[in-house]
């Protein structure tokens, strides 16, 4: 079995051997996805309970160390099923949480680059037909970094995709200092990609002011820094030309003297250690 699949194998055998577990505490396993990059990987499982749902994601290191974190507003049901302690839950499931879904572009509120404000079939990409952020929210404290996060619908490898990026507060909440458009057809690691060129964009224009950048994709990390994206996927083929003209544009910025004068300093958010990205949309 080649190294790929054996990671592969490895995990879902983990998946396998939690599902009883799952079952008795009330949980069903609704979809899976696996993420493998031939040393190490991960195994994302929504999680679908009674009265609320969650995810789990199950981590596999280089050294074949194995981690499972469950994340999601059932993710203290999930980990007492599972036996494990429950973590204190981040900002980004409390009410202080930038809302997930159709949350309100903030702060250098236009669409990033590549974006002309394109819609899935709903019309959720346009920034009317979002909710009002709260009047009473602090200002992000430009001391904090910005931590960015992609979410992409459904089960399928393409669907639904958008992107944003939250800030700490001078009070420990967190606010939404950027949201992309949403569109129609996206790919996960792509979008990864784009919050971070977003970002960058925006610090180096002026809109964000932060410390630095942290991601919880190593994928689109591994992109940033090697400075080319690595993809075996056709995105003009299977994405809308919307997001495809975003992957050129970051593409062609990241090959671009910007990205080589670009001084961010950018970091991994290690849901393992450190628990659920503030920046995650919740619905995983």
């Amino acid at each position: 079995m080649s190294g790929s699949r054996a990671v592969s194998q490895r995990l879902r055998d983990e998946l396998a051997r939690l599902e009883g577990r799952l079952a008795s505490g009330g949980f069903l396993v609704s979809a899976v996805d696996v993420v493998d990059e031939g040393t190490w990987g991960r195994l994302d499982a929504a999680i679908e309970g009674q009265s609320s749902g969650g995810k789990i994601q199950i981590h596999l290191s280089s050294k074949g160390a194995v981690s499972v974190v469950p994340q999601g507003a059932a993710a203290a049901g999930i980990a007492s099923a599972l036996g494990l302690p429950v973590r204190a839950r981040t900002a980004a499931t409390s009410a202080s949480a930038p809302s997930g879904g159709r949350a309100s572009r903030t702060r250098g509120s236009h669409p990033p680059q590549g974006s002309s404000g394109a819609s899935d079939e709903a019309g959720c990409g346009s920034s009317s037909s979002r909710s009002a952020p709260p009047a009473a929210a602090a200002p992000p404290d430009p001391r904090e970094p910005v931590i960015v996060d992609c979410s992409k619908f459904g089960r399928h490898l393409i669907g639904p995709t958008e992107w944003r990026g939250v800030q700490r507060t001078g009070t420990g909440a967190f606010v939404e200092v950027f949201h992309s458009a949403r569109y129609a057809r996206g790919h996960n690691n792509l979008g990864e990609l784009l919050a971070i060129v977003d970002a960058c964009e925006r610090i180096a224009d002026g809109r964000v002011a932060c410390s630095g950048i942290r991601s919880d994709s190593r994928t689109a990390i591994s992109w940033f820094d090697k400075r080319i994206i690595k993809t075996t996927l056709d995105v003009d083929g299977v994405c809308d030309p919307e997001f495809a003209a975003a992957v050129h544009r970051a593409q062609a910025w990241l090959a671009s003297p910007a990205r080589r004068a670009c001084t961010v300093r950018l970091t991994l958010w290690d849901t393992s250690r450190e628990g659920e990205n503030p920046a995650d949309f919740g619905r995983k």
